[in-house]
């Protein structure tokens, strides 16, 4: 994977670690995007969807940068309850209206990834979809009051981090852990296998 080099197109310290995890070598540029939900959409349909503008967003910028080498990667996590997109809490209420909602029940996390290379001459994309679910168990209101007062929930798809200080109130998860953290693994190397390229071989 020496010669494979990824652009990464988030601002995501998660994501970069989990390239790293697979010691994939890469360098991050940032994409911005409105990321509102303006119509009713669900939530597999809308992550696919961030991850795909945010990948067109990147090209109209940095396509240039792309080679048989080089590969564009995005990505986008979102929540979903009770079949409602919960996205990033815009402020402490919001924060709050979040966690007591996801408070002792099971939610679900969706992470989409879109890689983009060149294929014949043209862009080629391809995008898979990780579905994951996360139970909590009962939030005290103490605990979240804090939990917002350390920053860590403030540029998080619904408002925590699995690998932060919320893994003590995660009863259990089913799914996919890195996709849980904002990457899916599993699915990047099976995308990785599309413009073949094996990890580790």
């Amino acid at each position: 994977m020496s010669h494979l080099k990824i652009l990464l197109a988030s601002r995501s310290p998660r994501r970069r670690e989990l390239l790293e995890q697979l010691a994939i070598d890469y360098e991050s540029v940032d994409v911005e995007i409105d990321e509102s939900v303006k119509t009713p959409m669900l939530p597999e349909l809308y992550v696919k969807k961030m991850s795909e503008q945010k990948a067109i967003k990147a090209l109209s910028e940095f396509g240039h940068l792309l080679t048989d080498k080089r590969l564009l990667l995005t990505a986008d996590t979102t929540l979903s309850y009770a079949g409602n997109i919960i996205g990033k809490p815009e402020n402490q209420a919001h924060f709050f209206d979040i966690m007591r909602t996801l408070s002792n029940k099971t939610h679900t996390v969706f992470s989409a990834l879109t890689l983009v290379g060149m294929q014949n001459g043209k862009e080629r994309f391809v995008t898979m979809l990780s579905e994951s679910e996360v139970t909590f168990s009962i939030l005290p209101e103490a605990f979240i009051q804090n939990y917002w007062a350390s920053g860590e929930p403030c540029d998080k798809a619904g408002g925590y981090a699995i690998q932060g200080m919320m893994a003590g109130y995660i009863q259990s998860i089913s799914g996919s852990y890195s996709g849980i953290m904002g990457l899916p693994l599993f699915e990047l190397r099976k995308a990785l296998e599309e413009f073949d390229y094996f990890i580790m071989s």
